[in-house]
């Protein structure tokens, strides 16, 4: 079975962009967002990963905050979102941990304020026929690592004890193939994507999480200038307001979210209903966990920040939870609005 590379990056919601960062120089400008009117950089291609932002807008969430907020599509040779905000080309985007610490560590001057997923979908997938199930039974195995993902896979085994020299990594790209066809073991991914890619061509799987073995990250988190979080905190907290309710929304109507998905947002890359359905699904329990049901939609919990920051330590990071994180802007947004929980 061959999956096509195009059509792996349809179905890849949480695969890294390999954009540079923009230098950070002071030509750089943070002021061509004004207004209420925002560019929103997203972090992948405009698939079902963001039927919040397709909702907030189709239901009136960001007009209702006063904002029009202007979706752009990421991609594998998009602009990241740290370069976009650097530029001033975005106000705002979605991102990973690991690329706002690499970042920030490069001067460039932006900060988390919230994660959609409390859970990232970075796993490791086997044949259900060959099932393994914790880093150690990687030992002697093949297992396919994409290169911008292998300082995150070193720093899961050795975090578990495992000697990264006694696993042979094969270096992939997108296409799962390899895991079908035996050329691999085991496949370094997310749960959100080779698994349910494989599963709609009838190849069943077994997957466990980074994060339940000593690598827990939030994902698509929310990123933006350390300026606009002292000079715009009110646009920032009308726009998470936006945020919680179109996810609301995309948790409690998520075949909407599907469809607007496939058929307006992203009719561009011909998506399947099914398997747009089925990242969804697999999506929504990242979202909606224990801590975000106690503290909100999008919420860092100090343990979730620290975890956060744990991990990103493994992998070689000297980037620390204030300067990485602020969550003080929902905590004062669900503070002052009790009814958005």
């Amino acid at each position: 079975m061959q999956l096509s590379r195009r059509h792996a990056l349809r179905l890849t919601g949480y695969a890294g962009v390999a954009a540079g960062l923009a230098a950070c120089s002071p030509a750089a400008s943070h002021s061509t967002q004004t207004g209420n009117s925002i560019a929103m950089q997203l972090g992948w291609i405009k698939n079902v990963q963001f039927a919040g932002e397709y909702l907030a807008i189709e239901n009136g969430h960001y007009r209702d905050a006063g904002l029009t907020v202007d979706l752009l599509a990421g991609g594998a040779a998009g602009t990241s979102t740290e370069a976009g905000i650097d530029t001033g080309k975005v106000w705002i985007g979605t991102s990973t941990p690991q690329k706002v610490a690499a970042a920030i560590e490069r001067g460039v001057p932006v900060r988390i304020i919230g994660a959609t997923l409390s859970t990232s979908p970075a796993c490791i997938t086997s044949p259900e026929s060959k099932p393994l199930r914790t880093p150690k039974d990687l030992v002697g195995k093949r297992v396919g690592v994409a290169d911008h993902n292998l300082p995150t896979f070193e720093a899961l085994l050795t975090a578990n004890g495992v000697d990264p020299s006694s696993v042979k990594v094969i270096p992939v790209q997108f296409d799962p193939s390899p895991l079908v066809n035996g050329e691999v073991d085991a496949w370094s991914g997310f749960t959100t994507n080779e698994p349910v890619a494989l599963r709609a061509k009838g190849f069943a799987t077994t997957s466990f999480l980074y994060g339940d073995f000593g690598l827990r990250m939030c994902a698509q988190v929310f990123v933006v200038s350390e300026k606009s979080l002292t000079e715009d905190r009110a646009k920032c907290k009308s726009f998470l307001t936006a945020e919680i309710k179109g996810w609301k929304d995309a948790l409690a109507d998520p075949d909407r979210g599907v469809a607007l998905s496939v058929q307006k947002y992203g009719v561009d890359q011909k998506l399947d209903t099914a398997q747009q359905r089925a990242l969804l699904d697999a999506t929504l329990p990242l979202i909606q966990t224990p801590d975000t049901r106690r503290d909100g939609l999008l919420t860092l919990s100090p343990t979730l920040i620290s975890d956060t920051v744990t991990a990103l330590g493994r992998t070689g990071s000297k980037v620390t939870a204030a300067q990485l994180f602020d969550a003080s802007v929902l905590t004062e947004l669900y503070a002052e609005n009790q009814g958005l929980r």
